[in-house]
């Protein structure tokens, strides 16, 4: 076995018969042990896996918070196992020859094993010299382990004018659906060099929920249809089992991806491989072959009819398939230096092409269809949501509807603003905080100089601020009571408008709302206190007819409120309407206090997963699962902060304070409260973008 090995740490495995019904009845016993025998367990593991699909996109943007670019090593081996694809980038190598510089056990995946068919360096520049231009996407590229050493080959040939000559301008996509992989990546000194000069992008993308026409990959160009060559490397076997809706559409998108010739490549892990056999005894698994490791992962071992089923065969599904150029398992023997244990490993490996010509699918909707769908269903959604919501307010009393927990959070979120009323609603432990403006001042959160009268307008205020009920029922009871040696604070008046009339009718039914309606009115305009309307203030005429000369607001709130409205476009109008109209609430020198979904919260890394939610770029319906339904929920857009800077200073206001917010936090209720990563638990973060607009004194 010494002279086997001859230095490498990884030698060429011939399987007996004798060793695979061996690993086939190891495998036999554990699937045995947790066969499913009832309806109960059938219905079990269908929640465990759903459940798998939906925090997928969290727990790889876990992994690489935690482990960064530690992880993977660099694989220096495309060249040598897929030569006709990537030998042009070595020139000066000896693609037939396995040089055994494979990294450590963790990187197996690594493993530089030579091809299943081979070509010359030459034949391979051949293949790609007839065009200028060679597009690679790669599909869940991690941290770019694969694609940067591509880039780097690619940028040192360019130096060298005798290498240079006929070489193809290399461009890359990257794709992964973990945020912190792409952020990682893009900070990468080789990608950003690729990056300015135009030839490297990467995107948050799930290849099982999101089609290719959805990613920009510039000149108003889309992904779909573009790539000379997609990487597929260990990717498809986290997605899920097969067969799988996930799976299935996972396939159909990355044939998507491919210009007609174009040839797509893969590697990933096979049937029998030693780790799969180990994960077995675990009892692990959300499906047939489909197992969840320890760091809330899912991986899927592959027979070669698998891939072709996935990719080769045409099924009658409208997807013309792709002809199979190789397909084979690969099968190695790892041998740990340090202590001399060995390994073995099996995995499939195939090339794929995708035929001449390409026919159109049908099976993806447009995205301007999409878009429609949702203007014309936008108001129905939201009336559907508060219809199936709970109302417990309802049925309370006054006093339980004030003690309310979290009722009184404007507190802490603006205390600049609602400070004033602090010593009215007096909150338990209560602390005054500190805010950093943009311009880096530290403003105390103290009262402002009290006036007479504050007039608040909730922009989508949904079933009501909790804090500004309590205020308004509070001072509605010091009013009554004549209690007029408490200290003063401002007398608040609130204007409440929200697009659905069951949000509005559950405000008005709420036992603090209906004990200020029935009190007093204002005591100078004799105009009532509190009022509520529906109304969509993303049109030009939405203004009540109560608010016509109103335009004396002191504070707008828009909290949640624009992500339902619409994505963010320099050609959309609804979101620029919106903050136009709440501009012209705004008494000058008014202020917007806003808050709202932020790129990659947690809540968008979920709808990632889910077949159905995207309508666009950063844009969602709430609702969809990984059953392939299309999502029936309402809808939310995440914001980059440079969006919602540009949305209000395009409309005239003066930035007071932008930032973003990171908050930990755990659901509440029968689920999990938290991802397990082996054994510890990990909260999950969510992003906001938070903000307050000021209303120059110049603009009336």
């Amino acid at each position: 076995m010494a002279n086997e090995w001859n230095g490498s740490v990884w030698i060429k495995d011939n399987w007996t018969d004798e060793e695979k019904t061996q690993a086939l009845s190891i495998l036999s016993s554990a699937e045995a042990k947790s066969a499913l025998t009832t309806q109960e367990q059938i219905e079990k593991q269908q929640q465990a896996f759903d459940q798998f699909r939906r925090n997928a996109g969290t727990n790889w943007n876990v992994f690489y918070e935690q482990n960064q670019n530690k992880f993977f090593k660099d694989r220096h081996y495309l060249h040598k196992a897929f030569p006709l694809e990537f030998a042009w980038l070595y020139p000066h190598d000896d693609i037939n020859e396995n040089d055994g510089s494979v990294q450590d056990y963790s990187n197996e995946s690594t493993c530089d094993d030579g091809a299943v068919n081979s070509c010359t360096n030459q034949q391979s520049l051949d293949h790609w010299s007839k065009s200028d231009e060679v597009h690679v996407v790669e599909i869940g590229c991690g941290v770019g382990n694969a694609i940067l050493p591509l880039l780097e080959q690619h940028s040192g040939l360019k130096q060298h004018k005798k290498d240079s000559d006929n070489l193809p301008h290399l461009h890359v996509h990257c794709l992964d659906f973990a945020p912190n992989a792409i952020k990682i990546l893009k900070d990468d000194i080789r990608f950003r060099a690729a990056a300015n000069e135009g030839r490297a992008t990467a995107h948050v993308y799930d290849l099982s929920a999101m089609h290719p026409s959805m990613i920009s990959i510039g000149k108003q160009k889309g992904l779909a249809n573009s790539a000379d060559v997609a990487i597929l490397l260990f990717c498809l076997s986290a997605v899920g089992p097969h067969p799988s809706t996930a799976l299935s559409r996972a396939a159909n998108h990355a044939m998507d991806m491919l210009k007609p010739g174009g040839i797509l490549i893969i590697r990933d892990y096979g049937r029998l491989d030693e780790a799969q056999l180990k994960l077995g005894k675990g009892n692990k698994g959300l499906g047939e072959n489909f197992y969840q490791k320890g760091d809330g992962t899912g991986v899927y071992y592959f027979e070669l009819n698998d891939l072709k089923a996935l990719f080769g065969n045409d099924t009658g599904s409208g997807y013309c398939k792709l002809e199979i150029l190789e397909l084979d398992y690969i099968q190695r023997v790892y041998r740990n230096r340090g202590d001399g244990t060995t390994r073995r490993r099996v995995w499939v490996q195939g090339r794929f092409q995708k035929p001449f010509p390409s026919s159109k699918r049908t099976s993806d909707r447009d995205e301007s269809l999409l878009m429609q769908e949702f203007m014309s269903t936008s108001t129905q959604r939201w009336d559907n949501y508060y219809k199936i919501q709970p109302d417990s307010l309802q049925q309370m009393s006054l006093g339980e509807a004030i003690s309310l927990k979290n009722s009184n959070n404007l507190l802490q979120i603006f205390p600049i603003e609602f400070g004033q009323w602090k010593s009215l609603l007096d909150p338990p432990n209560a602390t005054k905080r500190k805010i950093c403006a943009t311009n880096g001042e530290s403003i105390k959160a103290e009262s402002l100089s009290e006036s007479s009268n504050v007039t608040v307008i909730d922009v989508g205020c949904g079933v009501g601020s909790g804090t500004l009920l309590n205020i308004m029922a509070k001072q509605q009871m010091q009013a009554q009571l004549e209690e007029f040696e408490l200290p003063l604070q401002p007398r608040l008046r609130t204007h409440h408008v929200d697009v659905s009339f069951e949000a509005i009718q559950r405000l008005q039914n709420d036992p603090r709302y209906k004990s200020v309606e029935s009190g007093v009115n204002d005591v100078t305009t004799e105009a009532p206190v509190i009022t509520s309307t529906v109304a969509d203030i993303t049109t030009s005429q939405w203004l009540p007819t109560y608010f016509k000369d109103l335009s004396s607001a002191d504070f707008v709130l828009l909290l949640f409120s624009l992500s339902a409205m619409g994505p963010y476009k320099q050609q959309n109008s609804m979101l620029r309407n919106a903050v136009k109209n709440v501009a012209s609430m705004l008494k000058p020198g008014g202020v917007v206090l806003f808050r709202d979904f932020g790129s990659y919260d947690d809540d968008q890394l979920q709808l990632n997963s889910c077949f159905g939610s995207q309508i666009c770029s950063n844009f969602y319906l709430r609702d969809g699962d990984a059953s392939g339904e299309q999502a029936m929920g309402t809808a939310v857009y995440f914001f980059d902060l440079e969006e919602v800077r540009e949305l209000f200073v395009n409309a005239g206001f003066e930035v007071l304070q932008l930032e973003y917010i990171n908050r930990p936090y755990s659901k509440s209720g029968k689920q999990s409260k938290n991802l397990t990563v082996n054994g510890g638990a990990i909260k999950r973060t969510r992003v906001w973008v938070h903000g307050r607009f000021r209303k120059p004194s110049n603009i009336m």
